[in-house]
């Protein structure tokens, strides 16, 4: 899935509508249900809540209109405010508006302007989403944001945090969200500027947009959501087994740190890896339980603790038969764990650089020119760093041209840690 802008996206509505035949008022229902069962999800595990609906005049209002209806008629405590005069209410809002329960009671500004966030409070923004493009945010809005911020309570933003731009990400006042979810795509905005600050975490929901129009419309950065990851999730074949799942290996460890690669393993086996082989220096120490399933090898470490010259012979042997392998995590910079990384760019097959092993590539970038297969380089902003000034690149850019100038420059696949890994 790639980003998507607020044109492009509202382009896929009108699609949705005049070419499929889905009625406007369906795609509102079916998102505000979706936030409906997001909203489940995400408070879970509290308490006697009490939900507090923000609406607007616009299609977010008409979504927020759809959740507050599914929580009264579920029997939730749920508190409807809406900004503006309903009478001026139009569209496909108007008809959720319609649609709300008799029960229902719906308050406005003077009733928000006296009411008191507690701790069971949750509230769901849906003042403005898409429809606001920057500049000054006008009462009685700006006080209901600033209201929201204050509070300090848990937030669910419909689609994306009222105050936030669409496109570029900026936002001189915004809700500031917990969980953003948003409908079909994630938009241009939500990752940029002060997109990853207000939306929080964020949930892609499928409203029905048919696939040819979500792929022909988006454009910009490529984004991985909970709906990529669903199309790899397929049935296991009913004969399957170890060998058939591929053979991991990670190379690690001293005697200053002894458990990042065992996480690492652990990583691989819960990702499906059907062998999982951890390579560590004879002399260190394992403290802990393990996972079983976790096959452990020591190699030859001169009594020191640490990968050295003497480790090259028994490592090179352990990986012949693996299919993927790391290096990497609790090594150190120890003087002889070089002699192991020089080594190692003479195996064929993918290999990831991770932690320490990743310092150590800074400071003999000589040595990519030696490699023989894909490296898959993992550095967090601090090992970026160095990396970058070891191929004298410029620090002061995105993290996404950052990332895309370090691949350039290495030949490696590059994935940038971090909040919005790249």
């Amino acid at each position: 899935m790639r980003e998507y802008s607020v044109a492009g996206m509202r382009g896929l509505d009108c699609a949705a509508i005049q070419e499929y035949g889905i009625p406007g008022i369906e795609l509102m229902t079916r998102a505000g249900k979706e936030v409906y069962a997001a909203l489940l999800r995400f408070s879970r595990e509290l308490r006697n809540c009490e939900y507090v609906v923000l609406a607007g005049k616009g299609n977010n209002g008409g979504d927020a209109f759809i959740v507050a209806r599914e929580l009264f008629l579920h029997k939730y405590p749920v508190r409807l405010f809406v900004v503006c005069d309903p009478a001026l209410i139009s569209g496909d809002a108007r008809l959720a508006f319609e649609q709300l329960p008799a029960g229902l009671i719906v308050e406005d500004d003077d009733d928000f302007s006296c009411y008191t966030f507690t701790e069971r409070s949750i509230v769901i923004d849906g003042l403005l989403g898409t429809g606001f493009s920057g500049g000054e945010i006008r009462e009685p809005l700006a006080g209901w944001i600033r209201a929201v911020n204050r509070a300090n309570v848990p937030v669910v933003a419909i689609d994306i945090p009222s105050g936030l731009s669409g496109d570029d990400g900026t936002a001189d006042l915004a809700i500031r969200a917990d969980l953003t979810v948003t409908f079909a795509g994630v938009k241009r905005g939500m990752l940029r500027g002060r997109g990853p600050e207000v939306c929080g975490r964020i949930e892609v929901a499928d409203i029905g947009i048919p696939e040819v129009e979500l792929e022909a419309a988006g454009t910009g950065l490529e984004v991985f959501t909970r709906l990529d990851a669903r199309k790899f999730l397929q049935r296991e074949q009913s004969d399957t087994y170890k060998n058939r799942r591929g053979h991991y290996g990670i190379i690690g460890g001293s005697r200053l740190y002894h458990g990042a690669p065992f996480l690492s393993a652990e990583g691989a086996m819960r990702a499906g890896a059907g062998l999982a082989t951890v390579i560590v220096p004879e002399k260190m120490e394992i403290f802990g339980a393990i996972p079983q399933a976790l096959i452990v090898r020591r190699v030859a470490d001169a009594g020191s603790g640490f990968f050295c010259r003497e480790s090259i012979p028994e490592v090179l042997d352990l990986i012949r038969k693996m299919d993927v392998l790391t290096f990497g995590p609790g090594v150190t910079t120890h003087t002889e764990v070089f002699s192991l990384l020089a080594a190692l760019t003479e195996w064929e097959k993918p290999l990831v650089f991770d932690a320490d092993a990743l310092t150590l590539l800074a400071e003999h970038p000589e040595v990519f020119e030696s490699r023989k297969s894909s490296w898959i380089l993992t550095p967090h902003p601090g090992e970026m760093v160095r990396l970058q000034n070891a191929f004298g690149l410029n620090r002061n850019r995105s993290r996404v041209l950052q990332a895309q100038d370090l691949a350039r420059a290495s030949g490696c696949i590059v994935v940038l840690k971090g909040a919005r890994t790249v």
